[in-house]
């Protein structure tokens, strides 16, 4: 029989922007985010030096570089509990939280772990992402959804958000910052061209990153914002934490279409040991249905 091409019925309507934005809370950080692990709370991320006679923005750039280069001793085991307020183009209003957790291995997040879970314990929702694949099984409908490919933004599952539940992990664990780092050839001609002051810090145009669009840093090289380059897309808005500039403690979403959403992290734990490859698998009940989900 042919695999017939669907969507869950969590993805449909208001519940697609329900489920899946659900997962961006996958990777938040937090409104008074703690963070645990093996001898304490981690140490601070050294802060970085800079020639203070450059021009103010090429400071600032420099700083935020020099961060995301030192970011990857935020690598390693972790666990992410968090809640995510959703709100619909009616104004109607949906609340959720998540468990998170995976290896978080030097250069990667995958794979990953996720559970959805609303009311007083019931999951709703589990899901599995790594390189190449992703999966999600609905108890609700007794059925597993995948999708197999690169292309696993959430967009890809009917929400336009440009990002993997894998990129959301490394923006809310603090090594993020090169999403916003330009690829390639541009790379080598450091401070982006088109920039400027603000209030707070400075603006960068970064066309060549993975994730393009318009950046606003602190003075500090911390991420306060992103928007997509068209007026009408998706922004982000980043409450960096004392801790480490480059982890938030909470995001703020919206699109011009109404949808908004907020992700607080209650808890960041560094665990070890690191989880054994039964704990990062998304085990199915037998006879579960398999079905492709709908690009």
């Amino acid at each position: 029989m042919t695999a017939t091409t669907a969507k869950p019925a969590l993805f449909s309507s208001s519940a697609v922007l329900r489920c899946l934005l659900l997962l961006l809370l996958t990777l938040s950080c937090a409104a008074c985010s703690t963070t645990k692990g093996k001898g304490g709370a981690q140490p601070k991320p050294p802060e970085p030096k800079i020639v203070e006679t450059e021009d103010k923005a090429v400071q600032i750039w420099r700083r935020f570089v020099a961060r995301t280069d030192t970011a990857e001793t935020m690598s390693g085991p972790f666990r992410i509990s968090a809640n995510l307020r959703y709100t619909d183009d009616a104004g109607e209003s949906t609340r959720v939280s998540a468990l998170l957790w995976g290896n978080g291995e030097s250069a990667s997040p995958y794979p990953l772990r996720l559970d959805l879970v609303a009311g007083v314990g019931t999951v709703v929702a589990k899901a599995r992402e790594d390189a190449d694949s992703f999966m999600l099984y609905s108890p609700d409908e007794k059925t597993a959804y995948s999708h197999q490919g690169y292309d696993k933004t959430l967009s890809s599952f009917g929400v336009p958000i440009p990002l993997s539940l894998g990129n959301l992990t490394l923006l809310l664990t603090g090594r993020g910052g090169h999403l916003f780092r330009p690829t390639g050839a541009e790379s080598a001609s450091g401070v982006p061209q088109e920039h400027e002051l603000t209030a707070k810090g400075a603006t960068y145009t970064i066309p060549g990153a993975p994730l393009p669009g318009i950046l606003e840093l602190s003075s500090v090289g911390a991420p306060l914002a992103w928007r997509e380059s068209n007026p009408k897309g998706w922004q982000m808005e980043f409450e960096p934490s004392e801790l480490n500039p480059l982890q938030p403690r909470k995001v703020s979403m919206s699109h011009s279409t109404g949808y908004k959403a907020i992700i607080i992290v209650k808890e960041l734990e560094r665990v070890s040991p690191p989880y054994s490859s039964s704990r990062l698998s998304l085990a199915l009940p037998p006879g579960t249905p398999v079905r492709p989900l709908n690009q």
